[in-house]
């Protein structure tokens, strides 16, 4: 089972641009979805990290990383349309399900949130693939970033797949002694295992760091550096200046006061919340059948 962020080694186009690159790009989007509210230009910008990621291929990855947070999406489009607070008692009602309305207000906003985490998600998972952790900690420091927050950021990159290897390990280990290990009832009983290997690994790394001086005060060397040529600068300075640019259009024109109301038709209305709802009611149902067993 591998982690819809660990690097995958490969020759394209994206693999071979600088890591300070990406980054500016990454964070180019990542600033435009805290700032822009609007569904379309949202929609926009996680299809092309989506096509990104399928071009440089990272697709798998990022379907994966999408099937992971359908549960995440399902709750907001839920909670969105049982208590529309973007409406305030003036909701435009979408259709009617016995006691339940859903609303074109609630409807859209919830979907507008589902995009926003969709749009940092598909460049997230896009980069990372592609990036090398130790070249990501190069390019992070070619940014001038600190070196603990460097380090910190690159660590975490890599532990994602060490913790969901070491996982994946206590589960097969549970299905040798004959218990249950397959589908969701096998992940709570392996996180305990899971957590304490964690905590090991952890405190052995921090042993290793403190013999090798980290946290010094003095000017730190590398022998891993990255490069920027033509290229690699003029996407790292589009990239910066998307970021303003695209932080200002979302805070002027797609914000929250200015998100538009979608008039959803009542079919498609009813499908999503219904598709919704399914998904997070299964959810909710899989956590109690977890907690009565438990």
């Amino acid at each position: 089972m591998s982690s819809p962020f660990a690097f995958a080694p490969g020759s394209s186009w994206l693999h071979r641009r600088s890591p300070v690159a990406k980054i500016a790009w990454l964070t180019a989007s990542v600033g435009f979805a805290f700032a822009a509210y609007n569904p379309v230009p949202l929609a926009v910008v996680a299809g092309a990290g989506l096509l990104l990621a399928v071009v440089s291929g990272a697709g798998r990855p990022a379907v994966r990383t999408m099937a992971v947070l359908g549960p995440l999406a399902a709750s907001i489009i839920v909670l969105q349309v049982l208590t529309p607070a973007a409406c305030a008692g003036g909701c435009r009602v979408a259709a009617q399900i016995g006691p339940f309305t859903v609303a074109n207000d609630g409807l859209t906003r919830g979907v507008a949130l589902v995009l926003r985490v969709l749009a940092m998600e598909t460049w997230a998972v896009a980069v990372l693939v592609t990036t090398h952790p130790s070249d990501l900690f190069a390019g992070l420091r070619r940014l001038r970033v600190p070196y603990t927050a460097a380090f910190m950021a690159s660590l975490t990159v890599q532990l994602v797949p060490v913790l969901q290897r070491e996982l994946q390990i206590v589960i097969v280990a549970l299905r040798a002694r004959g218990l249950p290990a397959t589908g969701v009832a096998a992940v709570v009983p392996a996180l305990r295992p899971a957590f304490v290997a964690a905590f090991e690994r952890v405190q052995g790394m921090t042993i290793s760091m403190e013999a090798r001086g980290f946290g010094m005060g003095r000017q730190r060397t590398s022998w891993r550096t990255v490069g920027l040529d033509r290229t690699d600068w003029v996407l790292a300075l589009m990239g910066g200046a998307l970021l303003v640019a695209g932080v200002a259009a979302g805070l002027t024109w797609w914000g929250l006061d200015a998100l538009p109301v979608i008039a959803w038709p009542a079919p498609v209305a009813l499908s999503l919340t219904g598709l919704a709802t399914a998904a997070f009611g299964w959810l909710l149902l899989r956590g109690l059948v977890l907690t009565a067993r438990g």
